[in-house]
């Protein structure tokens, strides 16, 4: 298969929620399917033709067949599909990864005798989460307190996806701390945030849910 194939507008987005669903770098992905990183990265963003070749290749590298890489809703597969969808377990080395991809989580904490969550913008400093947040917010005000926090990516089309769940402790951030931390994490609510806080996690774990 060599000729140069016209692909659907959704079919870049599709191996991207594949890629991330999986747990898998650009350049992992690359790797698998005998393609650069650039290559990779503008399929997954701009217009593109793929050769019949790179499509087995991708679809390889994406654990799927062409059909189910190109089917125009739910794919289908010659393989024999579970009864239930697959929950397995991952591995911490792979939860810290997508933790390290930053952008935005939920937080989970006691407050006033009553558990509270809401979604915050964060980043990452080695091993440390860090977030904004106002100086007279309860979880400021909840130094060395015990905090879930969790991150997720679900793709209702291809019925897989994954969770990670961070069990840690908060903090203030130290002045070093919210320093290097200032200019790479930006909340999306408005108002006064410049109160950073970090948590120290002492457990990470993870599952993916997996329909074929």
């Amino acid at each position: 298969m060599d000729s140069t194939l016209g692909t659907s507008s959704n079919l870049g987005t599709r191996i991207r929620h594949r890629r991330l669903a999986l747990g898998l770098s650009t350049t992992e992905v690359a790797g698998r399917a005998a393609l650069t990183r650039d290559r990779v990265e503008h399929i997954e963003t701009r217009p593109f033709a793929l050769t019949g070749a790179e499509l087995v290749r991708l679809a390889h590298a994406l654990d799927l067949t062409v059909d189910d890489l190109t089917g125009p809703h739910r794919p289908t597969s010659t393989r024999r599909r579970p009864l239930a969808p697959l929950l397995e377990p991952m591995r911490k080395e792979e939860c810290v990864k997508l933790i390290e991809a930053g952008g935005l989580g939920r937080i989970a904490y006691n407050a006033a005798a009553e558990l509270s969550v809401f979604p915050v913008n964060y980043t990452t400093l080695g091993e440390l989460i860090a977030f904004r947040t106002a100086a007279d917010s309860a979880v400021a005000q909840y130094d060395l307190g015990p905090i879930a926090f969790e991150i997720d990516h679900f793709d209702e089309s291809m019925r897989d996806g994954w969770s990670v769940l961070v069990n840690g402790m908060v903090r203030p951030a130290t002045g070093p701390e919210a320093d290097t931390v200032h200019d790479r994490v930006e909340p999306w609510v408005g108002g006064t945030r410049d109160t950073f806080m970090v948590i120290e996690p002492h457990r990470v774990t993870g599952r993916r849910i997996r329909s074929w």
